[in-house]
């Protein structure tokens, strides 16, 4: 939490003030009834008394004190709200590789099925497209609000072939290049998903490709596949291995975040975390007006209760 006028918190300083004359006012008016009363006769006319209960009310208003003050310092919270408009570009590995099966039942299957669940859970108003890439990158499915048609593409994805993964990030920052501006000229958000499983074997130097994201103010989240520490072997006898550091690197160039999945389970929950990250955007809100009603609010029960207890305020 912040505050846009700090220097009011000085005020709090009167809580620990008044909490100390409350504690001298009940030693000094315990002090009163032991010197002047008989307690054994007192104990008998009167019972037993409020015991803690007399202090609730007190408590009560300096909590509602506390929040009032602090209400006058417009404090501030990082609140999260939904995104107006976002394009999303999802860019998929289609190469050989893809056919390893240290992902069940192999990497290509598991990386469909957490890409439908991903489409699915973007809100309605962020707009999806698909790339893939092999030797060379594919536009599948431009940037849409129709799912179905970008569901349609994801089924349509074949693996063979290199890995052009600068070629498949270029082709994504075309189509964002194209996102809708809002009333003042500037572009709506947009961010790229990229996964992929293997070394960079064709096409453009990833770190090309990550120069033109950063100079775009585009992120790019990585998502590597693939079992760490294992070479499986595709058909053809080629072996296959995660490259981490190449996907690391494009994320920390583009200020987006790496992630690693070692099983199928695991890039669907990577999917679903990327969903809500994209859903939703944490802004600065003023909440003055909710600490100052919270803080009446306790000032009003403790006066209550005093009332109902005791016939008397605090």
């Amino acid at each position: 939490m912040t505050f846009q006028w700090p220097y009011l918190l000085l005020s709090l300083a009167l809580i620990p003030l008044l909490a100390v004359l409350y504690v001298l006012a009940q030693r000094r008016r315990r002090a009163y009834a032991v010197r002047f009363t008989n307690l054994a006769l007192l104990g008998d006319v009167v019972g037993r008394g409020p015991g803690m209960r007399r202090h609730i009310p007190p408590l009560l208003y300096l909590l509602g004190l506390t929040a009032l003050l602090i209400s006058l310092a417009r404090p501030m919270a990082v609140v999260a709200v939904p995104r107006d408009q976002t394009t999303v570009m999802l860019v998929m590995d289609v190469s050989g590789s893809m056919a390893a099966d240290d992902l069940k039942p192999d990497r290509m299957t598991a990386a469909k099925e957490a890409a439908h669940a991903f489409v699915d859970a973007l809100p309605d108003n962020i707009q999806v497209g698909l790339v893939s890439f092999s030797n060379i990158a594919r536009l599948n499915a431009s940037p849409t609000q129709d799912r179905t048609q970008v569901h349609r593409a994801i089924d349509s994805l074949l693996q063979g072939g290199g890995t052009a993964i600068g070629d498949g990030l270029y082709v994504a920052l075309d189509q964002l290049e194209m996102r809708p501006t809002d009333e003042q000229g500037e572009k709506a958000p947009g961010l790229v998903v990229l996964l992929s499983d293997g070394q960079p074997t064709a096409g453009i130097p990833t770190e090309q490709a990550s120069a033109r994201a950063t100079e775009s103010g585009i992120k790019v989240h990585t998502v590597g596949i693939g079992q760490r520490g294992e070479t499986p072997v595709v058909l053809g006898g080629i072996p296959v291995q995660l490259d981490e550091v190449t996907l690391q690197q494009i994320a920390d160039d583009t200020g987006g975040t790496y992630f690693y999945a070692a099983k199928t389970d695991d890039l669907k929950q990577i999917y679903q975390e990327l969903g809500s990250q994209i859903s939703w955007v944490k802004e600065y809100t003023e909440i003055t007006a909710f600490v100052s009603g919270l803080g009446t609010i306790l000032v009003l029960v403790g006066g209550l209760l005093g009332l109902r207890w005791f016939q008397q305020f605090p």
